[in-house]
């Protein structure tokens, strides 16, 4: 039997579950005493006296003085020691690279971002990333942990992208291999859609409770990151909710999926450039090619009224209305976020996104979906990078965080 599919928890397991929910309380709020930890979780204090004792030990946890607790009384803060473990996150897409160093509450101390060409070598490429990622080890001498993401579908048993438009070759790389032991820190992978789904769901100014939310990939692909109640929707191989394989046209061109029609065909940044070379050709210089200048180039003309340049940017936010139709009426969701590049056109798109919603979901479900444009201030497929090694830190923060004395 694998070990994933037992349901037996030891004393250790459970201490150490325990553990890492008072480590997520103390992420996700800051500062807190132990009595409102203790309401949160559902055990006595006492207990919770015990789990904060061993994690101050380990240098996890310090008290910070004296905080306003309920009914006014004062009680002894807590706070996550979050400065002494850095991750370091590395987004891989088709014609860039970005690294950048987070700590586990989220903050951003540094990123960087390399453009490459297609044509480049596979191997020039990773070297180039490998480099990037030993010279921030270099300089930040507290990480704890890598997290990579990487466009899909990523089949994660095999560790390798069963497709990447206009890369076909990349298919091959098995990226576990490449860098799992390359480096002397935990190493950990992540779908890019999910890893979006992931920075929106921890940092992301969003009204709770959320129980279902949408992160809506458009950029150089198109995929979506489903997670409930905070747990990431995976399936079987790592592949679920590719929406961007999702025929909008059974009869439309033939994908490098194999499929016909597939939404990444009609609203991603190369059909977004394809469409406004045909028709509006003007607003795009030599030096535009599929990548934010060109979406930018041309959500500009459309601002200053250029007809041809908004008919563009309407056909694609139709495309991506059709999408988040299929992620409501597939997932129910709360929230749908929609990111990356395309993103970027947020006040051109979301008018005829939410019409098209409106015409082709009942209104019973369509009602109780709020569909907004992404607005944390770093990416959020790079961010996601990073929460994704911050959650496998965190679900063992006695092997991951303890200070080694």
């Amino acid at each position: 039997m694998n070990m994933r599919d037992t349901i037996g928890s030891n004393n250790s397991d459970l201490t150490e579950m325990n553990r890492s929910a008072v480590v997520k309380i103390l992420q996700q709020r800051e500062v807190c005493s132990r009595a409102d930890i203790a309401k949160q979780m559902g055990l006595t204090q006492a207990s919770i006296t015990k789990i904060v004792a061993a994690l101050m030990e380990m240098g996890i946890v310090s008290e910070v003085g004296s905080i306003k607790g309920s009914g006014n009384r004062r009680s002894i803060g807590l706070k996550l020691n979050a400065d002494r473990h850095q991750i370091i996150g590395v987004k891989f897409s088709r014609h860039m690279f970005s690294v950048g160093v987070f700590d586990i509450s989220g903050k951003i101390y540094t990123h960087s971002e390399i453009e490459y060409s297609i044509e480049q070598g596979q191997k020039s490429v990773l070297s180039a990333m490998k480099t990037q990622i030993h010279d921030m080890l270099e300089k930040y001498k507290n990480v704890v942990a890598i997290g990579l993401a990487l466009p899909g579908p990523f089949l994660q048993d095999e560790g390798r992208i069963a497709v990447v438009t206009q890369m076909p070759t990349w298919h091959n790389i098995n990226f576990i291999e490449e860098f799992k032991y390359e480096f002397n820190k935990p190493f950990f992978f992540v779908h890019d859609a999910n890893a979006g789904a992931l920075a929106e769901w921890w940092f992301g100014d969003h009204a709770r409770p959320l129980h279902t939310l949408a992160y809506f990939l458009v950029g150089e692909g198109v995929g979506s990151g489903i997670i409930e109640r905070g747990n990431l929707l995976l399936g079987v191989q790592g592949a679920a909710s590719e929406i961007g394989h999702i025929s909008v046209d059974v009869k439309g061109p033939r994908c490098e999926c194999g499929n016909y029609g597939c939404l990444e065909l009609y609203c991603s940044v190369p059909a977004m450039v394809k469409m406004a070379q045909q028709r509006v050709p003007e607003c795009l210089s030599k030096s535009h090619q599929q990548s934010l200048d060109a979406c930018n180039a041309i959500f500009k003309a459309a601002r200053k009224g250029n007809a041809k340049a908004l008919e563009v940017v309407q056909e694609v936010a139709e495309y991506i209305g059709y999408g988040c139709v299929t992620l409501i009426n597939s997932y129910n969701p709360d929230i749908i976020v929609i990111g990356d590049i395309v993103s970027q056109g947020g006040d051109l798109l979301l008018p005829t996104i939410q019409e098209v919603v409106r015409q082709r979901v009942i209104s019973e479900l369509s009602s109780r979906v709020q569909i907004k444009i992404s607005s944390l201030k770093v990416d959020p497929t790079l961010y996601g990078a990073a929460a994704i090694a911050t959650d496998k830190v965190l679900q063992m923060p006695s092997a991951f965080l303890a200070v080694k004395g």
